[in-house]
């Protein structure tokens, strides 16, 4: 469990440096340990932003919500909730 949860949070926390583009142009890109993560970020109604990917080459998924400087959600199956870094929280609202 707490290895999802450390994937999570370093998938919301790589937005900042690693953005970049996939084949879809509403997908982007980042890379953590060598491995390579494909995102969408949609912002809802109520306020709350969604990212939603995979790992590349794997069939590991994630979906989090972000709202108010927390990050809840699922990685890989596992339920994950955490406090985001408000630079993570700030570039994952503007996409």
């Amino acid at each position: 469990m707490r290895k999802f949860t450390m994937f999570a949070a370093a998938a919301a926390a790589s937005l900042i440096s690693t953005m970049g583009m996939a084949a879809d142009s509403n997908e982007q890109t980042f890379t953590r340990d060598g491995r390579t993560y494909v995102y969408t970020t949609t912002t809802r109604a109520d306020g709350r932003t969604v990212i939603q990917g995979r790992e590349i080459g794997s069939a590991q998924r994630f979906r989090l919500l972000v709202k108010n400087g927390r990050v809840t959600g699922q990685a890989n199956g596992f339920p994950v909730s955490f406090r985001a870094n408000d630079s993570a929280v700030a570039v994952a609202s503007a996409n």
